[in-house]
């Protein structure tokens, strides 16, 4: 199963109170279960009626831990809440001409723990196999996908309407089909020649080495960074620290740059595991609403 987290749904010609809702179960081979929601803005954002220059708040009730990916798609990420006692608070906006207004298309995949029945748990799947007990598997999982679709959603305008100043990332592009990818990263809210400094985190707010970043052609570069190549010796840096600059001929209003996160497949230089367990690998999804929430936001005088 493949899923692209960057799919913007078509515009207000088709959004009449659209409410579309598809969950699917984890399994045996596919641990991840969740949810594709395409709503409606004017239903769920509440009195803003739109994403446009909002602060909009989303939650997973359902969710026991994060959850493994969450996407909003054409929305900018504001980052995440932890200070208030929950850990799945989501924060994103939209902005004009690069946002869909209409349509809010949200996707989330949880944690395995997550798609199990009640008192099960994911680490039995090796021990039936062990027993030769493979045709109970199944039961593990949970077989009610509904829960998976509930959310929690609501937007409130910014002051006098106004976008919030600064810099913001969209969507890290996810197909959960693949351990390793390259993930394209969308910025809004460079200024001409700007220069500044991401780093990566998952959604478990832990640091997330990565590895080859580089920038769209025409958009950018990548300048020194934990996360670029050393071009002198051909090996990976080995760090999350991604520094891009705008290319201040490009007037465009999104700038791009992408990189892989490191694996024992495309660095294992900087794998931190003895190759002998790569069997155990367990792959964290970088997260851009972490990633957000740690960025420094620079003062105007750091740019010229």
């Amino acid at each position: 199963m493949k899923v692209f987290a960057g799919l913007v749904v078509a515009a207000s010609a088709i959004s009449n109170r659209i409410e579309e809702k598809n969950s699917w179960p984890g399994n045996e081979n596919a641990h991840y279960c969740g949810c594709n929601l395409v709503l409606d803005p004017e239903l769920y954002a509440g009195p803003a009626n739109t994403i446009i220059n909002s602060t909009c708040t989303l939650s997973f009730p359902y969710a026991q831990d994060d959850p493994h990916f969450v996407s909003v798609a054409s929305a900018y990420m504001l980052g995440r809440d932890r200070i208030s006692g929950s850990n799945d608070v989501f924060k994103f906006t939209g902005f004009d001409e690069v946002s869909n207004p209409d349509v809010l298309d949200i996707l989330v995949f949880y944690e395995p723990q997550d798609c199990v029945k009640p008192g099960r748990s994911i680490d039995e799947i090796e021990q039936l196999r062990e027993e030769g007990r493979q045709s109970e598997i199944w039961e593990i999982f949970q077989n009610e996908t509904a829960p998976f679709c509930q959310i929690a959603l609501e937007c409130r305008n910014e002051p006098e309407n106004q976008p919030p100043p600064g810099v913001y990332l969209g969507n890290f592009n996810y197909d959960i089909a693949r351990s390793v990818q390259t993930y394209t990263v969308p910025v809004y809210g460079l200024e001409q020649g700007q220069e500044v400094t991401f780093n990566i985190y998952d959604y478990k707010n832990e640091t997330n080495d990565c590895y080859n970043a580089q920038p769209h052609v025409g958009h950018g570069f990548i300048e020194d960074g934990s996360c670029s190549m050393d071009n002198s010796t051909g090996i990976p840096r080995c760090g999350n620290s991604i520094t891009f600059r705008q290319n201040s001929e490009h007037q465009g209003l999104l700038e791009y740059f992408s990189f892989e996160p490191i694996s024992p497949a495309n660095s294992a230089v900087c794998w931190n595991k003895p190759l002998h367990h790569v069997e155990n690998y367990k792959w964290q999804t970088p997260s851009p609403w972490d990633t957000q929430q740690n960025f420094q936001q620079p003062s105007r005088e750091e740019f010229p």
